[in-house]
């Protein structure tokens, strides 16, 4: 008998795979940076308009509105350097 032989690997696919790997890579990068960037400069723009206000009331609305902010904001520009690197 004769051992199985394993189909030879299609480099279309394998280079395809490796893309969406990279390109889920530079969605996570990028959100994770725009949401940091985004609750910093709300928080500081809070801080500068209202400096008496509490820091748990600053934070709070700094963390929720830069992560929706940051979210859409960092994965945009980040695939769209991505692509424009690629593409």
């Amino acid at each position: 008998m004769t051992a199985p032989t394993i189909p030879a690997a299609d480099p279309d696919t394998q280079a395809g795979e490796l893309e969406d790997v990279s390109f889920g890579r530079a969605i996570v990068i990028g959100s994770v940076l725009g949401i940091l960037a985004m609750i910093v400069l709300i928080a500081a723009t809070m801080r500068i308009l209202a400096p008496d206000q509490p820091w748990g009331v600053t934070m709070g609305i700094a963390v929720w509105a830069g992560v929706w902010a940051g979210l859409f904001l960092g994965g945009t520009v980040t695939v769209g350097r991505w692509s424009a690197a690629r593409h």
